[in-house]
């Protein structure tokens, strides 16, 4: 009896390092799209590409620090055009002829142009701090991380119909687990994205 579960066991290590890592990713992958798709019994693979991923490119931590620093640019640009917006208001209505009607809406527009540039400053100290953390991660060593594989594959939706997947899927150093997971149309914009603040900080250093 040990020596039929012996056998056994070898013959389980015996497959699993007999598979290819797209094989062990595909499995891995499968285990994680049972959880996110409509209709997970429909699932085919297609194809799997397998590469080493490293940090801080494949990183999805860093990802979201990146993404911090985007949203603050975002708000920073929205809040100029706030502050452009009232101070044309305010030269709208100032002068030496304003009417009872013509003071209050020069005062609203002055507070909102003070508290948008109010809040310009607290975020240009905010921004800046981030900037340098994006900055010291993207300058230092590159550390292998782990892998990942860009998977296509067909499953149905809710709607019975067939679509198209095409995802990157994260995955640890032992091929273990999927750590995380996003479409590749949305990791090439972040490449994209790397790859121009990788620019502006050695335009910056020139």
């Amino acid at each position: 009896m040990k020596k039929t579960i012996y056998f056994a066991i070898v013959a389980v290590i015996m497959v699993a390092c007999g598979q290819s890592q797209e094989q062990k990713a595909e499995a891995l992958i499968k285990e994680s799209l049972k959880k996110s798709l409509y209709k997970p019994e429909t699932y085919k693979p297609v194809e799997t590409k397998v590469d080493s991923a490293f940090a801080p490119y494949d990183d999805p931590a860093f990802f979201e620090e990146l993404a911090e620093l985007g949203k603050m640019n975002s708000e920073f640009v929205e809040l100029e055009e706030k502050a452009k917006h009232a101070k044309s208001s305010m030269a709208i209505w100032s002068g030496p002829y304003q009417t009872s009607f013509g003071r209050n809406e020069y005062q609203e527009a002055k507070e909102e142009y003070n508290e948008a540039n109010a809040k310009m400053e607290k975020l240009k100290t905010k921004g800046r701090k981030q900037y340098e953390k994006v900055a010291n991660i993207l300058q230092g060593s590159r550390k292998f991380i782990g892998f990942k594989a860009v998977h296509n594959y067909r499953a149905n939706n809710n709607a019975g119909n067939t679509l198209i997947g095409n995802t990157i899927f994260f995955i640890d150093k032992n091929f273990e687990e999927v750590t995380y997971s996003m479409e590749v149309e949305e990791y090439t914009q972040m490449q994209e994205a790397i790859s121009q603040f990788k620019e502006q900080i050695e335009e910056a250093d020139e």
